[in-house]
């Protein structure tokens, strides 16, 4: 495994370590299916952050919430943030985001979702 390889797979650990707090052991111990809807979510949000616009990327994102609050859309925040981590500060900043609003955001996540992540 490559150091960029190594770098992203920490930085997704982190996210959802911070998303799952003591039910985190491992990813690969959680079977994540997403249903055809929650394709296009994530589809979207990728294509809107490599377009460079991450704050509309996050508005959709938490849009999407409101309207579903099913677990397997946290785990598509998760895979959001794990991109955004995945950028450097000067790339946050061209894009107008931050590393703050990153943890802001996971933690506003982790609020949401912290009933359903205590019965995972």
């Amino acid at each position: 495994m490559g150091l960029v390889d190594r770098i992203r797979n920490e930085n997704r650990e982190r996210v959802f370590k911070e998303l799952l707090g003591k039910k985190y052991s491992e990813l690969k111990n959680f079977d994540i299916l997403y249903n055809t809807m929650e394709e296009f979510l994530l589809i979207d949000l990728k294509r809107l952050v490599i377009e460079g616009n991450i704050n509309k990327a996050e508005d959709t994102l938490f849009s999407y919430i409101e309207k579903n609050k099913d677990i397997n859309v946290m785990f598509i925040a998760g895979e959001f943030y794990t991109m955004l981590m995945d950028m450097s500060d000067e790339e946050l900043k061209k894009n107008d985001f931050s590393r703050e609003e990153i943890n802001a955001g996971l933690e506003e996540i982790r609020k949401i979702f912290n009933a359903k992540i205590l019965t995972l």
